[in-house]
Parts: structure tokens; sequence; C-alpha cells
């Protein structure tokens, strides 16, 4: 076969359909694989632009803590239809993360989980976290927890069986609620806090309703 430096059109269309695929095959093999993997590139950053242009009802995170797939469901796509969601709007939850606070060193899984949470909560891009007891400490320690009385009531904290610490409300316990008898969680002291990070009060409450409420609406 000719060198491909000097193999012209005319010689390739001379060639059977047998020996077309091979010189293609032998000569241009990655120039089309490199089109497919760029266009496959392309099509999915206009897919990220496009979701991340969408409005997030509410975004979370289950840090030592995790439920039944239902349970997880029940927080996403329940969500997501119990506010109207369309195709404008995205729920965001990310499941079962875990950091070993206790540990001297960060291991790997307990780096990126951490690095995960660090980057939503310095943009600004997480609303909750479902922990446990003995976490939910670190993360005061940490500075990433709200003070509940900048979102709910008094009426509203009233309504919860609600976690203090230094007579400051920082998060709501899980446990005995029918989302927890309905989708069982690994921990036995679950809680639920707000992000300190967090800017929509309105949009949290709404969440905490529904979550602690198992999602049924008020009749109106």
């Amino acid at each position: 076969m000719k060198d491909r430096d000097r193999f012209g059109w005319e010689d390739f269309k001379a060639l059977p359909a047998k020996k077309k695929l091979e010189h293609i095959h032998d000569y241009y093999r990655w120039y089309i694989l490199g089109g497919i993997v760029a266009a496959v590139l392309l099509v999915s950053l206009i897919v990220t632009i496009a979701d991340n242009r969408k409005e997030v009802l509410i975004s979370g995170i289950f840090i030592n803590n995790s439920t039944t797939a239902e349970g997880y469901a029940h927080l996403q796509q329940g969500y997501f239809d119990y506010c109207g969601g369309d195709g404008d709007t995205r729920v965001d939850l990310v499941e079962a993360r875990y950091l070993d606070f206790e540990s001297g060193a960060l291991s790997q899984s307990d780096a990126a989980s951490f690095m995960m949470v660090a980057s939503m909560i310095a943009a600004r891009t997480l609303d909750y976290i479902i922990t446990d007891e003995p976490s939910l400490d670190h993360f005061i320690e940490q500075e990433v927890v709200l003070d509940l009385r900048l979102a709910l009531s008094d009426e509203q904290l009233a309504k919860y069986d609600v976690i203090e610490r230094g007579g400051v409300p920082v998060a709501i316990r899980l446990n005995g609620t029918a989302f927890a008898e309905n989708y069982p969680l690994t921990s036995d002291t679950g809680c639920v806090f707000l992000a300190a990070s967090t800017e929509d009060y309105e949009k949290d409450v709404r969440f905490l309703e529904y979550l602690l409420a198992d999602g049924q609406r008020t009749p109106s």
C-alpha cells in the first residue's frame, strides 16, 4: 500500500470497500476516536451548563449517616414533586459520605468527603446536612452550623425535638420522626442542621417542614 503522504483521494476511491475500511482504521482511527471523545465532552459540557442554570430547590448531603434508597428518593424526587418542580429546577442530594473525625489523619476517602463539603459551603450551594450528634459537635467547632433562630420562629422551633449547644438551637433530631420510621437511618442519633452558608431561609424552612412532616402537605 502506498505511504499515507502520497495516498490521495483518487487512490482511496479506487480501493475496494474492505480496503477502504482497513485504510481508515490504520491511519485515522485516533483522529476518529479523538473526535468522538471531543463530541462526548462537548455534549457533557452543554448538559452541565444547562443543568447549572436550573434553580436549586434544596441542596443537602448525608455525612456519617445514611438511609434507604426509598429515603433518598423521598428527599430528592419526592421533594421535587412536592415543590412542583419542572425542567428549570432541580434537587441536589449527596448520599452517604463518611468522615472519621476521631482519626489523627484523614484517609483518602475522608479527604474527598471533607473537600466536597468545604467546597459546597464555600460556594454557598449547601443548605442542609443530615448527620449524627457526635459529628454535629465537630461541625459546630468548624463553625458551619447555622443558629436555627435565624431561620425558624420560636413557634416553629417548639414543634421539633431541637438540639441545643450553649443555649443555641443548632439541629433537629430525626429519630422518632415519621421520616425515620418510614426510612430508617443507620445512626440512632440522627439529626439535621442547616449550613451556616445557606442564604434562603424560606427555602430551608419549607424543606424542614417537608422532612419532619414526612412530606405531607397541610390541608388548605
